[in-house]
């Protein structure tokens, strides 16, 4: 249910080929760890490019974050949860920017949003 929230599966369709494409929770993983090749695999070079802008904001973000809290905590349990959180949130979050790249893309060249 909350995986669901986070990580939507998206159906898009052709009207003029009936050609139809589906991104699931797996395109989520691929894109979190290929970022802009994922978007460039999909053929959409310029929102590729700012995937590769958005990867480095997100990692740039997430070693700030590790840094905080390593600063704070230590190596502290609680220090340690909240670097694996960090860690994996970023992660996420850059697969999910990489999917909602790729989903902008589509609907700019025609495709709509299927059920």
């Amino acid at each position: 249910m909350i995986v669901d929230a986070l990580f939507p599966t998206y159906r898009f369709d052709k009207a003029d080929t009936e050609d139809f494409m589906v991104i699931d929770q797996w395109s989520y993983a691929l894109a979190a760890f290929s970022g802009p090749l994922f978007v460039l695999s999909k053929r959409l070079y310029f929102l590729a490019f700012v995937d590769l802008l958005a990867m480095i904001a997100i990692a740039g973000g997430g070693i700030f974050g590790l840094t905080v809290i390593v600063h704070l905590f230590g190596s502290s349990l609680e220090g340690m949860l909240l670097m694996l959180v960090t860690v994996a949130g970023t992660i996420a979050l850059n697969g999910i920017v990489a999917v909602r790249l790729v989903r902008h893309g589509y609907l700019q060249r025609g495709w709509r949003l299927g059920y």
